[in-house]
């Protein structure tokens, strides 16, 4: 069983407390509502949800104020012949979102009708409403004073005289901060902190009454339509009661302004298609109250999940911290996004809403956060790796170790390479009148230089063996044309030890002279030895007899001896010359090619020899 670090561990209680803090952010709310108001748009448009039960509006429009002498505060007059509407109609319950003034306006004098008492009319119409009908006018909420405004006292008593039901409830909704309405506007929303809304009281009048909470269901129904104000009036008139009792016998109705420019809420959803622009979101206020009673009179409000739900899924999100496969948990995130948004759809057609952002952002922090981590993990690794090893290994496989494709368990593989073995003539020789101090520096001088010149072209060195050295090219980076590389190499190797002795030479040091053996083939290339202790390298015939070429150097006279398969990789150039077929330790014999540096270096060679014998 794996333990989690303390670090692993540490790091994923970060992110929970990130994700925590972020959830409680203006753009986790924002997001959501966001995300709410898409999930009506579709859900009305692909999940049509028809109700059994819907309110009548009855609509005060422009035409009907174009058609009174009043301004609409003074619509007691009118107010009281719907009252008398509604009597003859026999509706189940009247909602007024119409403030009630709080003065008895005695003193005014209707030109068109100078007998008519504004006070006493609106009395009058209100007695007879709660004596036949069942009716709740609104309070309004004055936000400057911050108290309702106050109803004038005669009609408070006359609505107090309505039995079994407050005739007076608050109108007061609440917009979310984005101001769109979207919530029920219960008891931790009203001012004094009060369970009597227009909606909640009209639904107890039908026979519904609960404790009201959650979101305004605005998945239900189409958009509203309305009767306006002076079609009911003119039925009254006429006395066509057949026609009142027809329109709102039995049926709730709710009185309220439609106006283009008065009470303008804004909705998730487009609900009021008299309006100039029929796809605005914009409607009247007493559609908010309509579509609450939607809400409570058919499927009920959508209740939003808990906090503490929330939170637990988003910290089950979060558990995509752990793992180490980027791939495999990115692969696994995106699906799980998906099927959060799946769920959360089928929760919502059940009127449960799970807002989905906290959940999402605690996921793909936690992943985000831990790639970042191991990204930066793996980048010290491989500095660290750098560090310890660069002096150990070619640049090459320095590369292909960091990447990971090397390692001790890895198998070898048969690869096509050129084979570069380079000696020191006569070292031993030369080392025998050198302090053991002078004999190192020298080499680490050497090796420093001809090791550069490999790596500059792409060669990778095996291993140093006394004064000698093996590299090989073409693997563990494959290389167009290994042979050439290998010759340019030899051959520079060559022009760089002629620099070298020359800051020999100016020290009193002695002449160096080298031989390079080239051969290319099949060879086997891999980790060689255990888990404990292991090396990058090559086996095989081709490394064997790329040895013994170099081994001919001194017989045939020549700095750089290549077999024919390196001649004739890089196309037999002139600077070759052919030495026929020579007898190699162990094998047949094989044709070779020789390369000698231009011989400037004779007087150099023996001046130093010359040093080299007087030190002695």
């Amino acid at each position: 069983m794996q333990v989690i670090s303390r670090e692993v561990m540490a790091g994923f209680l970060a992110v929970l407390l990130l994700a925590a803090l972020v959830s409680h952010s203006s753009f986790v709310a924002d997001t959501d509502r966001d995300v709410l108001d898409l999930a009506f748009k579709y859900s009305r448009k692909w999940f049509p949800q028809p109700v059994k039960m819907d309110p009548v509006v009855v609509g005060i429009d422009e035409e009907f104020v174009a058609g009174i002498d009043e301004p609409l505060p003074l619509n007691h007059f009118y107010l009281t012949k719907f009252f008398q509407a509604m009597a003859q109609a026999s509706p189940s319950v009247v909602g007024v979102d119409l403030e009630l003034p709080d003065k008895r306006f005695e003193m005014l004098v209707s030109k068109t009708n100078p007998d008519l008492d504004y006070h006493r009319a609106l009395l009058t119409g209100l007695l007879q409403a709660v004596r036949n009908i069942k009716l709740i006018v609104v309070k309004v909420w004055d936000a400057g004073r911050q108290k309702f405004h106050d109803i004038h006292l005669d009609y408070v008593a006359v609505l107090a005289m309505q039995e079994h039901q407050p005739a007076i409830a608050s109108a007061m909704l609440q917009p979310d901060p984005d101001n769109r309405y979207r919530l029920y506007p219960g008891p931790e929303w009203q001012p004094d902190r009060s369970s009597n809304t227009l909606t909640s009281e009209m639904s107890a009048a039908m026979g519904i009454q609960k404790n009201w909470k959650g979101l305004i269901n605005f998945r239900l129904g189409d958009q509203f339509t309305y009767i306006p104000l002076q079609d009911v009036l003119k039925w009254s008139k006429e006395g066509d009661t057949e026609r009142l009792k027809r329109e709102f016998g039995g049926k709730p109705v709710l009185l309220g302004i439609v106006l283009e420019d008065m009470d303008i809420k804004d909705l998730p959803v487009p609900m009021a298609p008299w309006r100039k622009n029929k796809e605005d979101t914009l409607a009247p206020g007493v559609l908010v109250h309509a579509q609450i009673l939607r809400s409570m009179w058919n499927q009920g409000l959508i209740q939003p999940a808990s906090t503490a739900v929330i939170f637990t899924i988003g910290a089950l999100a979060a558990l995509f911290w752990f793992g180490e496969s980027i791939v495999g948990k990115l692969q696994l995130l995106i699906a799980a996004s998906f099927g959060l948004f799946l769920v959360s759809g089928i929760l919502f057609l059940q009127n449960i809403w799970l807002p989905p952002t906290m959940i999402l952002l605690a996921g793909w922090l936690a992943f985000g956060a831990r790639s970042i981590w191991q990204g930066w993990s793996h980048f010290r690794e491989k500095q660290q790796i750098k560090r310890m090893f660069s002096g150990s290994v070619s640049p090459a496989v320095m590369q292909a170790m960091i990447k990971g494709g090397l390692d001790a368990n890895q198998k070898s593989s048969r690869l096509p390479v050129c084979v570069l073995f380079a000696d020191i003539r006569n070292f031993t020789t030369m080392c025998e009148h050198m302090p053991a101090e002078e004999v190192v520096r020298l080499l680490n001088r050497y090796f420093a230089r001809m090791v550069h010149v490999i790596h500059e072209h792409g060669g990778t060195v095996d291993k140093f063996i006394g004064d000698g050295l093996m590299a090989f090219f073409g693997a563990p980076n494959p290389l167009e044309l290994p042979e050439r590389n290998a010759l340019l190499a030899a051959q520079n190797m060559h022009q760089v030890l002629e620099e070298l002795n020359h800051e020999f030479a100016s020290e009193g040091g002695p002449f160096l002279r080298i031989g390079v053996g080239l051969h290319s083939g099949e060879a086997v290339i891999g980790q060689i030895g255990s888990e404990e202790r292991h090396e990058y390298t090559a086996i095989g015939d081709t490394v064997n007899t790329a040895s013994r070429i170099e081994g001919l150097c001194k017989e045939v006279g020549y700095g750089i001896v290549c077999s024919e398969s390196v001649a004739e990789a890089v196309g037999f150039p002139e600077e070759l010359t052919s030495l026929g077929e020579k007898p190699l330790k162990g094998r047949a014999g094989v044709t070779v090619y020789g390369w000698s540096s231009t011989k400037t270096a004779t007087k150099a060679e023996n001046q130093n020899s010359a040093v080299t014998l007087a030190q002695a």
